[in-house]
Formats: C-alpha cells, sequence, structure tokens
C-alpha cells in the first residue's frame, strides 16, 4: 500500500517532477544480467504524465508482427541505431516512431538500472515527463494500442506476483502485474519493480534471483 507521501506525489506534478530527480540524481546505476553473454544497447523511456490530478504512466502493447515479445506489453522504445549519439537519444527517437510523441516535448528526468533480456538486449530505461492532453500517434505495424495505468496502481498488493519462468534450462523468478484483462511481466515487470523500488521505496525483491553488478 502507498504512504501519504506517495498519495501527494501522485497528485502534484512539480513535487513529483522534484522528487524524481532527488531519487534519480547521481546515483550508482546497476547492470542486471541473468548470465554473463554478447550483448546489444537498447533504451526504453517510463513515460509518467498527469491526468485528471492523477500520476499515470504509460505502456504500449506491442503487435504480433515484431520480432521480439509479440503481443506482450512493454515501455516505448528499441535498439540503438549506429547513428543515435546517446542511449537518451534511442529512447526519444523509438518513442516518437512509437507513440508519436516528438523528443522536444519529453523532460527526461533521469536513469533507473539497465537489464539483459533472454533475447540478449540490454535495456537502458530512462524516466520522464510527458505532456498531457497529446496526440499520440501509434504506429499500426509494431503498437496494437496504447494502455495508461494510474500510478497509485501498481501499490495494491492484489495486482503483483513473482513466479518461475524457465529461461535457457534454468528457472528464473519473473516479475507480474495483473491490470484487467491485461498482464505486465517480462523485461518490463522487471524495470516497472526496480522504478517503483528505486523511486518509492517499494520492496519488490528485485535482486534476490538477479546477478548483480555496480558500476558507474
Amino acid at each position: 500500500m502507498y504512504n501519504n507521501l506517495i498519495k501527494e506525489l501522485c497528485s502534484d506534478r512539480e513535487a513529483m517532477e522534484k522528487h524524481l530527480r532527488e531519487k534519480l540524481s547521481g546515483r550508482i546505476t546497476r547492470s542486471f544480467e541473468y548470465k554473463k553473454t554478447s550483448s546489444t544497447e537498447a533504451a526504453v523511456l517510463i513515460p509518467l504524465f498527469y491526468k485528471d490530478g492523477a500520476a499515470h504512466l504509460l505502456f504500449t502493447k506491442r503487435t504480433v508482427l515484431v520480432e521480439h515479445h509479440k503481443g506482450q506489453i512493454s515501455f516505448p522504445g528499441g535498439k540503438r541505431d549506429a547513428t543515435d549519439e546517446s542511449l537518451v537519444f534511442t529512447a526519444l527517437r523509438e518513442t516518437e516512431e512509437e507513440i508519436g510523441i516528438q523528443s522536444k516535448d519529453i523532460k527526461i528526468i533521469g536513469q533507473t538500472d539497465r537489464f539483459l533480456t533472454n533475447t540478449g538486449y540490454m535495456v537502458t530505461p530512462f524516466v520522464g515527463m510527458i505532456p498531457f492532453p497529446h496526440m499520440l500517434h501509434p504506429n499500426e505495424v509494431e503498437i496494437e494500442k496504447i494502455i495508461t495505468i494510474p500510478l497509485l496502481y501498481f501499490f495494491k498488493d492484489n495486482i503483483f506476483e513473482i513466479k518461475p519462468y524457465e529461461i535457457d534450462g534454468e528457472k528464473w523468478m519473473v516479475h507480474y502485474y495483473y491490470y484487467q484483462s491485461e498482464m505486465i511481466w517480462g523485461v518490463t515487470g522487471f524495470l516497472l519493480s526496480n522504478f517503483l523500488s528505486i523511486v518509492f521505496d517499494l520492496e519488490r525483491n528485485i535482486s534476490e534471483y538477479m546477478k548483480t553488478n555496480a558500476d558507474n
């Protein structure tokens, strides 16, 4: 459950932005890897916005036409192109390509921890504030639909569980969130848990079953 501070932050955009900067600024990021392997760089945006006076997170549901993670719910993002000047640029470019929000309209606040997917992508997440209302334009090839969920929803106890999932013959504990008829799991479930843990001190047992490497 959430406390009064979290409730206040979720109703005050300026206070939330200040809180995010305090939590994310200058922290040492970690790399979560289930195995040592070569990887391809990727980046995602964890988009936060305020609607009707309440903080919301934005997710996308991928189509069955994409190469990886077909039909899964994710944050906007993708693989770093050779011409991308930085991973922040990657997250912004992919967000614009997927849902139509221009880079100039996104305020990047900070970075959470990196995560290596079982498909070989080292994903770097960036937290950003996006405008609302905003005319979104989902890429029909990549995005089936856009899902927005009130941030306070994720503090409920009965919408989250950790279950074993087999990856390359090994069982790992995977994070699952349930919203209406949708399920957020896999890398996005982990990134969501990591975000909630870093920013709001919500314990989601992130490190218990994952190998970690602290770096700068």
